[in-house]
Formats: C-alpha cells, sequence, structure tokens
C-alpha cells in the first residue's frame, strides 16, 4: 500500500483530490489484479507462490490493513469493513483480507451491477436448454444421499496405523496409498446416477463428479463414513468453519416498484462493522478499536463466547493420585467455551434486504403491479446448532429435533417485519403475503484458513471427484461461483500448467474456437433458427422528445414508465 493521503495511488499516479478513501480503493484495486492468477494457481499443483501480493492478503485479517491505511478516521475505516464484507455478519479482525479486497472492488466497481432479464431463474433455463440440446439431462427436485466410489483390490488397501489419542484428526486429514475413484451419486429414494467408466467412449475418456455444494458438505455429508475414515478427507479441512446458516422470508407486496418507491438496490445492516472507539494514551499513542460487535473469540465464526475455567487448584490437588478420581475434579479441570444463544434482534443483527423485482426490467410486463421482497438473516438457534468441533459445523434442525409449530417461526416473522417496516414504511399497509424459507447451507466463512488450506481446490484426493463453487473463490458473489465452476471445468478437462500459462489454452479459449454461436446453435425441426432466450423482453428505445417507450411496429414510441436500474452482487 502507498501512504495513504500522499497524493499518489499504487501505481504513482496522481490521486484527484487527495482523498483518503479513494487511494485506499485504488490500492485495494491494484492488489485484486493479481487475484486472477492466485485463483488460477489452483489448478496448478506447486500453487505456493509468495509474489502474488493477493495471495499474501488471503493469509491476513483486513483490519490490519483498516487500521494501518485510515488510521486517522474511525468512520471511514467502519464504512470499509461494511462495503467489504456486507454478506457476511464477520468482523474485520476475522474477515480475510483477500476476501475484503474482492468484495470492496465489486461494490465500487464503475462498470456497475448486473442483473439477467427474468432473475436468476432465467440463466436456469437457458443453461437447461443448451444441456438439453448437447444430449444432456437435469434432474431437480432430488435429495441426494452419498457418493459412490469404486471398490479397491485387496492389495491396494492398506492397514491402519494405530494412532495415539489425539492424533486421529491430523493423521486422518492426509492418508497416502491409491484412493477409489468416484462414480457417481445415490438419491434418497436408492436411484444410482453413475458416470461413464471411458471403455464406450473412445476418446472421451472417463467421467466425472462435480460436487458444487461445497468443501464441507461433500466430504462430510456425502463421502461414505467408512471411505472417509479409511482414506481421510481433504487436507486442511479440519481448519475451516462453516458459515452460519441462512433463512429467507419471501414478501409479496401490492404495487409496483415506483408506487412502492422501492429500488433495485440491496439494503444492508452490518452490525460487523460498527463504528471503532479509539482511545488515545497518556503518549499520545492510538489505541485502535475493534470493528463491529460479537466475534471476541477470534475464531472467525462471528460467535462470542466467553471462556471458563473452574477450580483452577483442582488439578494440583488430584496430581499423582491413584485409582479412581471423581468425575467433578476431571471435569473441572478442563477449560470449556460457553457460546451464548445466537438470537435474531430486532434493530441489531445482520440482515438483507433487496427487491427482486425491482431489478428485472421484465417483471411489470409479465406480472402486472406486483413486487417481491426477499429477507435474508441468519438462522437462529431456533433452528441451527453449533458444533464447535474441527472443523466448525451447523446441523439443521428438522422438525423431528425442533419443531416449527412451537411458536419460533411465527415470533421470527413478526421480529423481522417489524424491523423491514420501520426502515420502509411505506410497505407496512401492502404486504399481500409472507413465507419463511430455510435454514440454507451458505459455504465456508470467509476467514484466513479458508484460503490457506491446501485441499480448497478442484482436484481432490479422490480420483473422478471434483469440487466448484464459490468455495473456491469467495462467498456471496456471482462472479466467484462462475470463476469456481470454471476451474472444475478446466480441472476435468485436464488443461497443464503449460497449456494455461504459455499456450494460452483454456475451456473458455476452446469454447470460443468450436462452439457455435448462440443465435446460430439451435434448430428447429423445421429448419428454421430459433432464438436463444429464456425469457422473452421488448426493448425500450428513445423518442426524439426524450421519452422512454416501447417500440411499436409502425416505428413510434409507445410512452411507458422507464425500468429501474439492475442491480445485484
Amino acid at each position: 500500500f502507498p501512504p495513504i493521503g500522499s497524493g499518489v495511488d499504487a501505481q504513482g499516479n496522481a490521486d484527484a483530490g487527495n482523498s483518503t478513501s479513494l487511494g485506499y480503493l485504488h490500492a485495494c484495486a491494484q492488489i485484486n489484479k493479481s487475484s486472477g492468477d492466485h485463483y488460477l494457481s489452483k489448478l496448478m499443483k506447486a500453487s505456493n507462490d509468495s509474489s502474488n501480493v493477493y495471495q499474501q492478503a488471503t493469509i491476513r485479517p483486513a483490519s490490519t490493513f483498516l487500521n494501518k491505511c485510515l488510521p486517522l478516521n474511525p468512520h471511514l475505516r467502519s464504512l470499509m469493513a461494511a462495503l467489504g464484507s456486507a454478506n457476511e455478519n464477520l468482523s474485520p479482525q476475522s474477515t480475510c483480507m483477500a476476501a475484503h479486497i474482492s468484495h470492496l472492488c465489486a461494490m465500487t466497481s464503475p462498470e456497475g451491477m448486473a442483473y439477467p432479464i427474468g432473475g436468476p431463474r432465467a440463466l436456469c433455463h437457458a443453461l437447461t436448454g443448451v444441456i438439453e440440446q448437447c444430449d444432456g439431462k437435469v434432474v431437480a427436485g432430488v435429495s441426494l444421499q452419498e457418493l459412490l466410489f469404486d471398490k479397491l483390490p485387496e492389495g491396494g488397501k492398506k492397514k491402519k496405523p494405530k494412532q495415539k489419542e489425539g492424533e486421529a484428526d491430523a493423521a486422518t486429514a492426509e492418508h497416502t496409498g491409491p484412493k477409489p475413484r468416484c462414480r457417481g451419486i445415490r438419491l434418497q429414494n436408492g436411484c444410482e446416477i453413475k458416470v461413464t467408466d471411458g471403455s464406450d467412449n473412445g476418446d472421451i475418456g472417463e467421467g466425472a463428479v462435480i460436487s458444487m455444494l461445497g468443501l464441507l458438505p461433500t466430504f462430510l455429508h456425502l463421502l461414505p463414513p467408512d471411505l472417509r475414515l479409511a482414506h481421510g478427507v481433504s487436507p486442511g479441512l479440519p481448519a475451516v468453519s462453516e458459515r452460519r446458516p441462512l433463512m429467507k422470508m419471501l414478501v409479496g407486496l401490492r404495487g409496483t416498484a415506483d408506487e412502492l418507491d422501492i429500488t433495485g438496490a440491496d439494503w444492508y445492516r452490518c452490525p460487523n462493522a460498527t463504528l471503532p472507539i479509539d482511545e488515545m494514551d497518556s503518549t499520545g499513542q492510538v489505541k485502535f478499536g475493534n470493528i463491529g460487535v460479537g466475534d471476541d473469540d477470534g475464531d472467525g465464526s462471528g460467535e462470542g463466547g466467553d471462556r471458563v475455567i473452574t477450580d483452577d487448584a483442582a488439578p494440583a490437588s488430584s496430581a499423582g493420585r491413584r485409582g479412581k478420581q471423581s468425575k467433578s475434579s476431571t471435569a473441572s479441570s478442563t477449560e470449556t467455551k460457553k457460546h451464548p444463544r445466537s438470537k435474531f434482534t430486532s434493530g441489531q443483527s445482520w440482515m438483507k434486504v433487496s427487491f427482486p423485482s425491482a431489478k428485472d426490467p421484465s417483471w411489470s410486463d409479465r406480472y402486472g403491479p406486483i413486487s417481491t421482497c426477499v429477507i435474508t438473516i441468519e438462522a437462529d438457534d431456533d433452528f441451527v446448532r453449533m458444533f464447535d468441533t474441527k472443523p466448525k459445523m451447523y446441523s439443521i434442525l428438522n422438525k423431528s429435533d425442533k419443531t416449527h409449530d412451537d411458536g419460533s417461526a411465527q415470533r421470527l416473522m413478526d421480529r423481522v417485519m417489524k424491523d423491514l417496516v420501520e426502515n420502509f414504511p411505506q410497505l407496512g399497509d401492502k404486504v399481500e403475503c409472507i413465507q419463511l424459507c430455510g435454514p440454507f447451507r451458505s459455504g465456508l466463512s470467509q476467514n484466513a484458513p479458508r484460503f490457506a488450506i491446501k485441499g480448497n481446490r478442484p482436484v481432490t484426493t479422490y480420483p473422478g471427484l471434483y469440487l466448484g463453487g464459490s468455495d473456491l473463490t469467495v462467498s456471496d458473489s456471482f462472479s466467484g461461483a462462475i470463476v469456481g465452476a470454471w476451474l472444475a471445468a478446466n480441472a476435468v478437462m485436464g488443461y497443464s500448467a503449460i497449456d494455461h500459462l504459455y499456450l494460452k489454452k483454456n475451456i473458455t479459449s476452446d469454447l470460443e474456437r468450436f462452439l457455435d454461436e448462440p443465435s446460430v446453435a439451435y434448430v428447429s425441426e423445421s429448419g428454421g433458427d430459433v432464438e436463444d432466450l429464456a425469457v422473452p423482453f421488448e426493448t425500450k428505445e428513445e423518442s426524439d422528445d426524450g421519452m422512454i417507450g416501447k417500440k411499436k411496429e409502425g416505428g413510434d414510441v409507445e410512452p411507458t414508465n422507464t425500468a429501474e436500474s439492475s442491480k445485484e452482487e
């Protein structure tokens, strides 16, 4: 980073206005330029490039940079912390600097943000069409049970060595020897979907299974327990932490976006970026206050807790004794961490409000005077249970564990709706329907171990099994998820380091070279071209007098309301 306020940016160019915030954004943008090389290195065997500044940022907390670069303005530090971690309730002390940079650059990009016409569902329809044109099949509404693997020959099995107590986690993280090949997936109804073994595919080779669910669901939920014990999990997996699952409240509103005075911009409440309280000692040294609240244990979980040690003299008094010891003395000698219950608190808890109907310019033409609102919150302890294990993870409580008809769901909805109406009072009497959905798993927490472990890469230790999705990059980012899928596709195709670095050959360049243009890719049975659009949409043109309207067949412009500018993180 250059000295903030020195009048130059990270490249030595003049900083117009000598703005402190602009200088910080420029420096982050320069670091973000090397993010592509960092994520590309996940496809290489030797991915430890110490010269990559973005990779160096993956093992450092965001608070260190905020305090160093913006020392004299706590309000500015709080603002930058919110922009860099708006989508997760994680304080800068625990947020990885690389994730902070990526989200900050996306939030402040001069290119703006895009939203697909017809919403995300339109993307699913478009991709389904391409898959079916290539003789593929899309199966929806099914539940997964476990991954399917080949059986190793008897000679390939190794006897598990004896381990001392406490060494099990480290030993299961990295197992040597051959591992079985992944062949497919078994559904909850017993149906098995298997990939080809390559015997009848000619040059295509063996099939592959790509899991887009994330690192923890793949290895802890879908990997059979006997295989996990015998062959281990991805290296470094015990060091990561799962993010607290999310819940979404879907609200139907009467009226259009203009009538309700809502826009495509998202609204956030970020307790993880509350104003720090700096202090100055007698020598004039400034002691920086912590940005955010509720993350005082430093494990990157966003869970506050107090360490409780009972009866410090118990270990000494029982030392050297033989025979039976009381359970109370043994328990008192252990150090435990007591986590307070996590509950949604009106006016304080993390919350995101978005209006998808206001982002889609085709919405009013398709659905009329109806609007939608999606409220995202973190699931509290009435719906999930945290396990302080390695890795730290959550269990979603089903009806057999915690019935939702005890009033907890309704109380949560009442508190959330209270916050919605307080911040958007014009919606108070416009609510048509409300539905609570979730909890939903949301991947790994964006702390340093997520980016530092060796096993968070598309190629797994099990042949034929690959990982994709935003766990490989940054969370809550559509572009991050796309890059994760791109990495997985390149890993399956087997492009080498020479292909990527010297020949500039990857799956994108090959698609541009060999794939037909979308406008002529699909030909109907009658021989005519079919336009490749998931949602029909009439473009709006500007007339000579500056009015916006739909273009009619005669060439005249029919006046209409302007569509709201689209935004999405």
